[in-house]
This record gives structure tokens, sequence and C-alpha cells, in this order.
């Protein structure tokens, strides 16, 4: 071919075989397929490609190239003698009879024979399955599921060295009061390697349940206490602490109840590490999740300005929110002036991954919150099957950083009001530590001006 060149990449598709739509035409100067036929025109020419090879004609142009393949997939390599005169639709359709050029004693057969060559081909040189994951190594953290280790069939798992068993006790109630449930874990002394863990409870925040974690010696010392936990939402939730092993041998974990309410515990080894902060600034969390959590927010009592921005806080409270009873709350708040932009930041429990608050501000539905989803293999997601839904839902036994960007233009001078509703397809969750941040104008602002909205 002679001028200019143009290349690109397209993969090869199979086209259904229609008389309104012909198959895509292609071509191999491999002699495998067809030894008794032979092309002089890949003999010939110097620097030939003797790989397979495809053509069709568009608009009068002969389009050849050689095939790629690449990553399991296969690809084809186009190039025209005149880039203007070729349309992609026109590759696509093909001609509808073999093409043969004066210049050119080329073998040329239908798609569905070459390609079956290829996968023919391809099974002989690719391999055939995909790479195995690797388990990740947890010598020293572990997820006890109370529930699945209380049945017929528990699973079996494997105990870091640090950890000698678990047992359930139901002591006899006394003087008329409520029978309690301990999980006892007993742990075994071995340094540093568990001279501090991190313990995260899994428990359903049943009213009259709360439970309490505390820490005993051998000869019956208390070495620590924790809880009680929840506040009767009727939710799953969590609680993360970080308990000092030093003298400890036995952990309890006690509840009102049967213990059904307990889900489980997960435990982790914890090491120091040096962590530098901007010293104007707030500290950061003093453990790191294992999981990517964020870590809770702390509400300040007074509004504060830094660089043009204003944060408040709008509630530190708890709310339920509930698809029956109280679908949406409120929150109200009056502004001296409309800011440039701001944004509504809360916490939320229980949260549905595909099923996430709606923000709607002084009437304006502004879509749905943005929530940090922690890692998959985090304990705290919780399954969900509904009847006639082909998907199962996950929801986060924890709280959860939402936060949602509001345009200037949805606020005003005087008294606005930002609702959070739940969605649809949404179950109860619970709503805190609400915050306002506000963008104003100010000698730090920096922005640009472009000519055009793209």
């Amino acid at each position: 071919m002679c001028g200019s060149i143009k290349s690109t990449r397209i993969p090869i598709l199979p086209m259904p075989r229609s008389s309104t739509t012909p198959p895509l035409l292609m071509t191999a100067a491999k002699k495998a397929c067809h030894p008794e036929r032979s092309s002089r025109r890949a003999e010939e020419a110097e620097g030939k490609s003797r790989g397979w090879s495809w053509a069709s004609k568009a608009g009068g142009n002969a389009i050849e190239g050689p095939l790629t393949i690449s990553s399991g997939k296969v690809a084809v390599e186009i190039r025209a003698a005149s880039p203007s005169r070729l349309r992609p639709e026109e590759i696509v359709r093909g001609s509808s009879t073999p093409l043969r050029s004066a210049q050119d004693d080329g073998v040329y057969f239908k798609a569905p024979r070459l390609l079956t060559c290829l996968l023919a081909l391809l099974t002989l040189i690719l391999p055939t399955h995909a790479q195995e994951p690797r388990e990740q190594p947890t010598p020293f953290s572990v997820w006890l599921d109370f529930h699945a280790l209380a049945s017929a069939n528990p699973p079996h798992i494997s105990l870091p060295i640090w950890l000698a068993s678990l047992g359930t006790e139901r002591p006899t109630p006394r003087d008329g009061a409520p029978a309690q449930t301990i999980y006892r874990l007993h742990f075994r002394r071995v340094g540093d390697l568990n001279g501090s863990l991190q313990l995260r409870l899994f428990f359903d925040d049943q009213s009259g349940t709360a439970p309490t974690v505390s820490g005993w010696s051998e000869t019956g010392a208390a070495r620590f206490a924790h809880g009680p936990f929840g506040t009767g939402l009727g939710l799953p939730s969590s609680e993360n602490l970080t308990l000092p092993m030093d003298g400890v041998d036995y952990v309890d974990i006690t509840t009102f109840g049967d213990g059904s309410n307990i889900r489980g515990v997960f435990l982790a080894s914890l090491k120091r590490a040096d962590i530098q902060h901007a010293l104007d600034f707030n500290a950061p969390a003093a453990i790191a999740d294992a999981f990517d959590n964020l870590p809770p927010s702390a509400l300040n009592a007074d509004d504060y300005s830094l660089y043009g921005r204003v944060k408040a806080s709008l509630d530190p409270g708890v709310m339920k929110l509930t698809p029956q009873d109280t679908p949406a709350g409120s929150w109200e708040f009056e502004l001296q002036s409309p800011p440039l932009t701001a944004f509504v930041t809360f916490e939320i429990l229980d949260a549905d991954a595909l099923a996430p608050l709606e923000i709607t501000v002084n009437d304006r539905l502004l879509g749905p919150a943005s929530v940090h989803q922690p890692d998959l293999a985090d304990p705290a997601y919780i399954g969900l099957v509904r009847p006639l839904e082909r998907d199962m839902r996950f929801r986060y036994a924890g709280w959860l950083r939402a936060q949602k960007a509001i345009p200037g233009s949805a606020l005003r001078a005087g008294l606005n009001k930002v609702v959070l509703r739940l969605s649809r397809d949404s179950g109860p969750v619970a709503v805190r530590t609400v915050e306002l941040q506000l963008k104003y104008n100010s000698p730090a602002l920096d922005y640009n001006l472009v000519p055009n909205t793209p």
C-alpha cells in the first residue's frame, strides 16, 4: 500500500448469520488451515508478518491487518491506505462475497471457520484457568462468629497462639435478677504478641440487653471494664475497644438474656507506630481500623472558621429512621448570608449500600448521600435476602460516615432546612453527629474563570 498509514485496534466479534448482515470476511496467510493453497504475496513481501491476518472491503479499500493476542483477548490492527475513506460501520459489515485481489492469492474464508481455528490455537497456548487468589495470612487476628460456633456443624477455625479457648456460662439468677449469659475468652500470655489487643464487639442493640466487656486475672482480680453498650435502637451495631492485656487471663462478654443478641467478636494484636500530625489540628485516632473504617466524628460545641470555611454542629444526638413511622428527619438552621457551597456530614448506623439516604435542602432534592464503605472483608457486613429480589443486600452493623455536597444556590439567608429521608428500598437506620460546613469568600479563596460551560 502507499499513502499515509492509519492504525487502530478493534476486537473481533462473531457476527450473526443473516441475509441482511453478511459476516465479516477473514483471511489467513497460514498454510496450516489449508495446506493445499499457498500465498505468493506472503513469500514475496519482505517483512510481511506470517501470523494470522484478516481482510475486508470497505468503500473500495482493501483493509487487512495481523491478529494480536493480549491478556486472553483477540484484537486486530487495521491499516488502510486512505484513512479518510474508511468508515467503522463498513468494517463491521464487510463484504458478502469472498475477496480476492489480482495481486493476492491469499486464502479467504468466513469468520466462523477462522474463529474455530483461533479457539483451537488459543486452547494450546493460553492457560485455561484464572489465577487462584492467595489467602491473606492473619496469624494474629481472628473472627469468632458465636452463632456459627454454636450451630450443629460449627466451622473449623484456627486460633491465634495467644487465644486458648472460648466458653459460655449461664449463671443461676439470684433474688429475682434477670438471667445473664457470659462469653469467656481464655488468653495465654505471650509477651508483646498480645500486649495490646483490638476487640470489636458485634451485637444487636436491643433494649434491656446492654453488653459489657471486662478483664480478669487467674486469681479473679479485675483489670478493666467497658460498657454497657447500646441505647436500645433495635439495630445491629458494634463497638471497637483497645484492651491492655498486661496481667489479663480472661475477658468476659456479659449480656442479659440468652446471649443471642451477641453476634461475635473480632480480635487482633496491636503494635505501636509513630505518627506525626500537624500541631494546630486534631490528633488522629488512637487506633487504625483493620478494615479502613473511619474513626467516629468529634463535634465541637462552638462554630469554627478557617480559610473561609465555617464548621457548625447541627445535632450531636441520635435519631432513628424507620420506613413506617419516621421515614425522614429534618434539621433547621439560620444563616446570615448564603455560602458559595456547603457540605452536610453525618454518621449512619446499619446503612444499606444499595439504598443510601436521600438529601433535600429547602425543598430541593439533591440526591443520595455518599457513604464511606470499609473493606468488604469487614465482619460488620450482614447479608439480607428479600423475596422477589435477585440481589443480596448488605447492611453494615456499625457507624459509617456519610456526606453530601450542597450547592450555594440551594441555601439562603435566614431559615434553612436539611432533610434526610429513607430511600424507597431502605430498611431502618439511625443517624447521629450531623454537621454542616459552609464555604465563604475569603483572601484564601482560589478560583478560575472559564470561557464556556463544558
